[in-house]
């Protein structure tokens, strides 16, 4: 028996080729500018590419942000660096290294002194310059003394202001010789210096003043030591014939200078 003829296979059909997607159209938008209405700028738009993606949806791609120059160099360092230079060449010329006060010539090569700084104004006598602290101490003492008086020991006052005053004549100044007071509260405030060296120093005062209760005494006061350093003219806070009043406050600006001895005085006659 013939072997049997084998039967050929049957094609295989082929597949079509998926189709490709069409690419998204690309739109690019040259930049352009608009008006921002009435009264406003130009605003304008950037530049970009557009595309359109399935779905109705669009794909907005800006365009590249250009390179923006290099800074200009800050001319303010620079004029700082100038201005620093020439103060250091001005400091030299006023204060040669090594020179002046040393005896040795400065880079110059000039002998010439050093300039000094001071305090003290040109025709002054140093020596007689008076601190504002220690004017201040001796200006509050002043006006404690100045501001009390009592009329039943009216020649205390004048003997204690002897040893405040540069001319003692003017004791007497200030009281009319009646009355009594008493200063309580003395504070030294500003202060004015004079071409001589001397402070004129702005001292408040607390004065409380007293109303006669009693008759007045015929006993003369007692004696007492007024020429002491530590004697004062205020009377006592408490007396049988007298009765506190009111308080009030008093302003006094009494000129300190300073003796050739090296003592402080007040001056009365002192001029600015």
């Amino acid at each position: 028996m013939p072997a049997p003829t084998p039967r050929p296979a049957p094609p295989v059909p082929s597949l079509p080729a998926p189709a490709r997607a069409a690419a998204p159209p690309v739109t690019t938008v040259v930049p352009e500018a608009r008006d921002a209405g009435a009264g406003g700028g130009i605003v304008p738009l950037h530049g970009g590419s557009r595309f359109a993606v399935p779905g109705g949806s669009d794909l907005w791609v800006p365009g590249a942000a250009p390179v923006a120059p290099p800074p200009a160099p800050s001319t303010m360092r620079i004029e700082a660096t100038r201005r620093a230079a020439r103060s250091a060449q001005r400091l030299a010329q006023l204060c040669p290294a090594g020179g002046g006060q040393s005896g040795r010539p400065d880079r110059a090569g000039s002998d010439r002194p050093r300039p000094v700084l001071s305090a003290v104004r040109p025709g002054t006598d140093v020596h007689g310059a008076v601190a504002e602290l220690e004017a201040a101490a001796f200006a509050g003492r002043f006006v404690a003394e100045f501001l009390s008086w009592d009329e039943d020991d009216p020649a205390r006052r004048a003997e204690v202001l002897r040893r405040f005053l540069r001319d003692p004549s003017g004791a007497t100044l200030g009281w009319s010789g009646c009355g009594r007071q008493r200063v309580e509260t003395v504070l030294p405030g500003r202060t004015l210096r004079t071409p001589c060296g001397g402070l004129i120093v702005e001292v408040t005062a607390r004065v409380r003043a007293f109303e006669r209760i009693g008759p007045r005494s015929e006993v003369p006061p007692a004696l007492t030591d007024a020429h002491a350093t530590d004697a004062s003219c205020c009377p006592p806070a408490c007396s049988t014939d007298w009765a506190p009043a009111e308080a009030t406050w008093t302003r006094v600006a009494p000129p300190v200078v300073r003796l050739p001895t090296g003592e402080l005085r007040i001056d009365l006659g002192l001029r600015r």
